[in-house]
Order: C-alpha cells, then structure tokens, then sequence
C-alpha cells in the first residue's frame, strides 16, 4: 500500500467523514464527496487502484452499514440521499474492484432495497425533481450524473448475482423502464443512463456466461499488489488480507513491509483524530 497518497490535500479520514456524516463536511477540507470523487477519478488508473483498496480496505463494512440501515435520510424521499446517497457514490466508485463487488454482493438488502425503489412509479420523477442543497461553496450535483450512476451501480453488481444469496423477485419489472429511459435519455450528454440502459435489459433477461465472465475478468486488472512499486496485479497472482479482505499481495514478504502502513487503516471505519 505504501503510505496513503491522495490529490489536493484530500486523505481517508476526509472521505470517510464526508461520506457517513452527511450533510456535514470534513473539517479542513469542506468539500462535497461528489467533488472529491471526481478529483480522484481524474488521477492514473494505476494511482486509483490503489486508493479504491486503501479506501475499500478501512470503510467497506462501514459504508455497506451506512447504506442499509435506518438513517433518516435514506428513508425520506424529500432528500437526495434516498435515491442516490452518499455511500451509495463512493460504492459506486469502489465497484472498480471485483473484491469490492463480491463484498457488497454479500448484502443482498442493499441492492435489493435500491432495486425496490427504482421499481417504485415515482423513483425516476422524485430524483429528478428533489432539492439538492449546496454544500459549501460547491453547487449541487446534476440529476442526470447522479442518475446514471446509480444505474451504473446495479448494472455492476448484476454481473455478481452468482455471489448475491438473494436477488429482488420483481426485478423484470425495471426493463420496461430501463427501455423507457434509454429512449428519453439518448441524447444526454450522460451517455452512460443509454449506455447502461441498454447493457440491463440484457443482465436481466440473462447475459451469457461467457459474456459475464469477460467483465469479470476485465475487472481483475484493478486488483494490484499493496505495495505501489510492485506492479503485480490481477487476481491469479495476488493473495488478500485475511482481515479487510480487500488489499492484496504479492506475497509475504511484501505484506509484512506493508503492514506497518496497513495496520493504521485495515477494517478500522472512521477513526477520530486522537483515538
């Protein structure tokens, strides 16, 4: 892993807060988690494989805990939050990393409940009109960014229904919208909501097997050793870490030179200063 190595000043504790204690701002960097998700998908694809384990490996439990439980504002359909949340961007974001994908399959309730809301007739309406504040000095994120992501979400975690023990029975009942939607959206500058539409029609009816496997293997490329100089990547020659289950190596020896950076972070959630 070598030691955490984010753009503009921005640091794991900063992404955690921002994500699980919203709508608050992390202090010293009072910048949205939407901006701070867009500086970080404009870094190397190398750099960001690192960052999506480092972030991955202290808050997955954390995030996946987040979205599934009662806070008030997942549940109100006059937030933002209801219908595309804060941890539902960075998992979003996350979803880059197959083991990533395979944890959150591992809780069918969170991409069930996203499925029972985007069934809902008043899903598509209610995101596009709900108010989304200002957060700091940042205007809010646009409805059709925030809506392709959340299709890009399911359409990513559709590729690991083997690993999900249960999968929404009335999930059919999107294609028809998805078709809907492909149509009023092919125009967009937000290719990805056509892009997307159109690949889950076909995840839903049953993509081949082959085709399946392909993604998955594509997406095997993110997995790279912990330690930045390696180079090694891919999932046939990487081993994880027992406890987080995300951060990969090589071999012993280059995770024990990791541990001394891995240990501050591996499964530890939103730590405060000072604790």
């Amino acid at each position: 892993m070598a030691p955490p190595n984010f753009p503009n000043g921005l640091d794991l504790y900063s992404i955690g807060f921002v994500t699980l204690k919203y709508p608050e701002l992390a202090p010293g960097i009072p910048v949205p988690l939407g901006n701070i998700v867009g500086a970080l998908q404009h870094q190397p694809m190398s750099a960001q494989n690192h960052q999506v384990s480092q972030i991955a490996s202290q808050y997955i439990d954390a995030f996946i805990a987040y979205q599934v439980s009662d806070e008030p504002c997942l549940k109100d359909k006059s937030s933002p939050q209801y219908y595309f949340s804060n941890a539902l961007l960075i998992l979003n974001y996350l979803t880059s990393n197959p083991d990533v994908c395979k944890r959150i399959a591992q809780h069918p309730t969170l991409t069930n409940d996203l499925i029972e809301k985007i069934i809902a007739p008043d899903f598509h309406d209610g995101m596009r009109d709900v108010v989304r504040p200002v957060l700091g000095s940042f205007p809010p994120a646009g409805f059709a960014e925030d809506f392709g992501s959340v299709l890009q979400f399911l359409s990513t975690m559709l590729l690991y229904q083997a690993e999900m023990p249960s999968l929404h029975p009335r999930i059919k009942e999107i294609i028809p919208k998805l078709k809907e939607w492909k149509k009023t959206y092919k125009n967009s500058h937000v290719k990805t909501i056509r892009n997307v539409c159109e690949r889950m029609v076909g995840q839903i009816n049953g993509m081949e097997p082959e085709m399946i496997a392909m993604m998955r293997k594509f997406q095997e490329e993110a997995l790279v050793c912990g330690v930045a100089s390696c180079g090694v990547k891919g999932a046939t020659g990487l081993t994880v870490c027992a406890t987080c289950k995300i951060q990969r190596y090589c071999g012993r020896d280059h995770q024990k030179a990791d541990w001394k950076y891995h240990k501050h972070i591996c499964s530890k959630g939103l730590v405060e200063p000072g604790q």
